[in-house]
This record gives structure tokens, sequence and C-alpha cells, in this order.
């Protein structure tokens, strides 16, 4: 058996993976261990703690994970398979020619391993004599719990259903299982962070220590986008109204300080970038004659710095933007050259840009080296209150309480409030606001898909996009191992 041997995975994380959570100076900081087994590992607090430290790894801004900036991953494929970004490197995903061959689905298909190895630690805490805290070995159940369950929503919202090792018992069974319903695929995320909930910290904004670990309003904001991704409206609204009734986090009075500002009271989750795992958006999008922009000082570049030219906003997503959106002050129109002379979409000195560059990031001055020590956040409050919106405009239409869920969204950057709109535009109202309030956050593709876009969206812009594409394929390695237990996804066999 191949696919699902999970035998000595702990060790072997805790092993090689280097984590985000902590400075270097931070309590959760991983150890080596040269010789680890599962007999040997969990006989202490720490042990557990660095366990479970492990399995935050796919969370990391390193290369190769989820939310690094590469367009090949989970991150990036959310975004350049919609109208808000193109990436020249990887066509497959721009002109929809992807398939089960295609190897970048199996960097997001391998987290079914760490999914078993969070069943295992679940199942190690649950069962162990090591002395430690009730409230502590509750709080670590209760992470793993909820990283599991976020692993199994990536998961979901690429492939759907696919098999993953929930129980301990199942942890070295041979034999491979066929993929499990939607509706107990959907199970397993649901109970995950409802169980979790009630023993997480409420947030880490106060102990910096703790900063990037999961929390309440973490697991809630999972599991309030798994229920507005199936249409799941009140269950989305209750759970929308809980994190508001948390009482800890509130809109920022300026859209960029959310992305410089650490730790603010915006950001429900973020992923801590640090000299070791820095934020690598700003190369992404930074072109290699990038000078400065037109207003900004001259920047002191470190001599090895370049930028990539990895990613562009398209001009038609770009003149959706209303002139007045203070947005747009993140997203450069036009440039100073290394040379001294303007680069714009006119090309009125000789350099014609392609499409707009999204920084998102507006602290530049920081750019010593390829990427920077800067948070990436994952979870906002603008998102609850826009995901409020949409749920009560779904069962009651545009009340006057989602109006202001909306409107809050939208005077914050400027923009006049909208007001007694239809059901239908009011829901367009939404997709629209969201494009423009989460660009470059990785939540497009889910967002288009909801509101049944994604394929019209993609073939307005000349794609060859059919409805099978909402979801990715299973890779083929998958479903070669499993001898035909596991079926691909419509459309592609």
């Amino acid at each position: 058996m191949k696919l699902f041997n999970y035998k000595l995975v702990i060790a072997s994380l805790v092993a090689v993976c280097s984590i985000f959570i902590a400075s270097c100076d931070d309590v959760l900081e991983p150890k080596v261990y040269s010789e680890l087994t599962p007999e040997t590992f969990f006989n202490s607090e720490d042990d557990f703690n660095q366990a479970l430290v492990s399995i935050y790894s796919p969370f990391s801004l390193d290369w190769g994970n989820l939310y690094n900036a590469d367009p090949s991953r989970y991150f990036g494929q959310n975004m350049i398979t919609t109208e808000e970004l193109h990436s020249q490197w990887w066509d497959v995903f721009t002109h929809f020619s992807w398939g089960p061959s295609t190897g970048q689905f199996s960097n997001t298909f391998n987290s079914v391993r760490t999914v078993a190895s969070a069943t295992d630690i679940i199942h190690q805490l649950e069962t162990s004599d090591v002395a430690m805290p009730d409230e502590v070995r509750n709080r670590y159940i209760a992470e793993a719990k909820a990283l599991r369950g976020w692993l199994n929503h990536i998961l979901y919202d690429m492939f759907g259903p696919v098999p993953v090792r929930m129980q301990a018992e199942e942890l070295y069974d041979l034999e491979i299982d066929a993929r499990p319903s939607e509706e107990e695929f959907l199970g397993y995320i649901i109970d995950d962070l409802t169980d979790a909930i009630p023993d997480l910290a409420d947030n880490y904004h106060g102990n910096m220590e703790g900063w990037g670990r999961m929390s309440k309003g973490a697991a809630r904001m999972v599991l309030l986008r798994t229920y507005m991704n199936t249409h799941q409206w009140s269950l989305a609204e209750d759970v929308a109204r809980d994190i508001v009734d948390m009482g800890i986090y509130q809109l920022q009075d300026d859209y960029y300080s959310v992305f410089v500002d650490r730790a603010n009271l915006e950001v429900i989750h973020a992923i801590p970038g640090s000299e070791g795992a820095p934020n690598w958006w700003m190369p992404e999008v930074l072109t290699g004659n990038f000078g400065r922009t037109v207003d900004g000082a001259p920047i002191e570049f470190n001599p090895n710095f370049t930028g990539w030219t990895v990613y562009w906003m398209p001009w038609s997503f770009y003149d959706t933007f209303a002139p007045e959106d203070q947005r747009l002050d993140g997203i450069l129109d036009r440039y100073i050259h290394t040379d001294g002379s303007l680069v714009d979409r006119e090309g009125t000195e000789g350099s014609v840009m392609q499409g707009a560059i999204p920084l998102k990031y507006t602290e530049l001055a920081n750019l010593n080296n390829q990427g920077q020590p800067i948070d990436k956040p994952v979870f906002r409050y603008a998102e609850v209150l826009l995901s409020l919106a949409e749920a009560i405009n779904e069962q009651n239409g545009p009340t006057g309480e989602a109006e202001g869920y909306l409107n809050a969204v939208r005077e914050r950057v400027n923009l006049d409030p909208l007001n007694g709109l239809s059901q239908a535009d009011f829901r367009d109202a939404l997709l629209r606001e969201r494009g423009h309030e989460f660009y470059n956050e990785g939540l497009r593709r889910q967002d288009l898909i909801r509101h049944g876009k994604f394929v019209e969206n993609a073939q307005e812009r000349g794609r060859p996009a059919e409805p099978h594409h909402v979801r990715f394929p299973i890779p083929n390695w998958v479903i070669t191992q499993s001898d035909g237990a596991i079926e691909q996804n419509p459309g592609y066999n």
C-alpha cells in the first residue's frame, strides 16, 4: 500500500518542517529530533506541542506550502483561475487547460497526510498519561481538530470529498478507501470545527507568542466559509453573528493599515511572516525594472532584489473599481522605471504596463530582501460583515441590516452607500464588492463558484471553461495507486 501509509509521519514532520508561528525567541520554536518513533516521541507536554506545531507547517509562507505566494499553489490557483489576476508563469491555470496529470495539484492533495498526522496527535492526546493541565490538553486537541477541519475544507474546495483518515484505528490500514459522500465529508469539517471552538483561545491579539495559532475566531471563519460555500445560509448567518458577538474584531479606519499594522483588530487570523519564512508577495508582483512609485521616494533596494513579474491585475478587472475607491491607492497603474522614466498603461514615455501592479502590502521601505517579514492576513472582519449581509439577503432579501454591513465596508473606502436594491441586484453588488475588498487574498474563485459565475466569467474572457472546472482533478498518481478504489472527478476521465 502506497498512498495512505502514514507510519512515522509525525516524527518526520517534526524533524524536517520549519514552522512559521514563532520568532527566534518564541516558545513555539520547533526542536529538531534525530531519532523519533511513535513509541518514544510523546513523553512530555513539550513533545505534544512540537508535534502540534508541525501540523501548522502547510499553512506557513515557505515555498511549496498552501498559502505561499507562488501561483502554482492553493493560494495562487484560487486567483489566477479568475478575472482578478493573471500569471504568465502558469498558463495551464489561466487558460483552463489543467488536467489529472497537472503536477501542481499534488501539493494540496498531499494534505491528506497532514490530516492523518492530526488524527494521530488527537488520539495520542486523548489517550496519553503524560502529565499536563487539562486546559492545555483540551486546547491542543482543539487546535489539532481545527487544523484538521481547515485542511479538509481546503481539500473539499479543490477536489470535493476525498479519502482521509479520521480515526486512529485507520492510520495503518492497508486498504485504500473509496471517496466518502458529500454529506459525510462535510460532516468531518463541521464536526471538527464545532468540537474545537469551545476549547480554543478566544484570540491571540494580546499574546504574540501565540500569534498564528488557531483561535475561536479562526475556527469560526473556516466554518463560516464552509457554510457559505455550501449555501447553508441560516447556519452561515449564525456563525457570522457568533463572531460579531465576540466583541473583539472591528474594521480598521484605513484599508491598507490592515496589511501593514501587525495583529490589528480587523485581522482574525494571519499567517505570520518572519525573516526565516517571509511574505513573498512583493517580488511576485513587482517588475524587474521597478524603481519607485510615482509619488514615492526612491527605494534603496538590496542589490540582489528584483521583481519577478509573476502576477498582474488585468486592466479589465482594474477598471471595475470606481475612481474614488481608496483601495485603488495600493494598485499601481503607473510607476517609475529604474532609469527614471514613467511606465504606464498608455506607454506615455515608451514602456507599457501589461496590467496593474496589485501591491496589497503598501509598505515598501522594508524591501531589503526578496521577501518581507510581514504577516499575510487570511481571515478578516470585513469578510464576516459581507458574508453576514449575503446570508441575510439569500434568506430575506436586502434588509436594512444587510445593507448596513455592506455599506460599512464601502464607506471605509470612500464609496457611497447602496440602498433600495432588489435581492438579485444586492447579490451582484456583494459579489462585486467582495472582488474589490478581497483582491489578491485568495477568495475570488470560491466567491464566483458560490454565485454560479465561475464558468460564465471564464467563458466571457474566452477561456474554454466547462461546468466540471469548478473542481480540480484528482492527481493521476492517486487514481493509479488506488487500483480503482478512488474515482476521478467528472469531466476529467
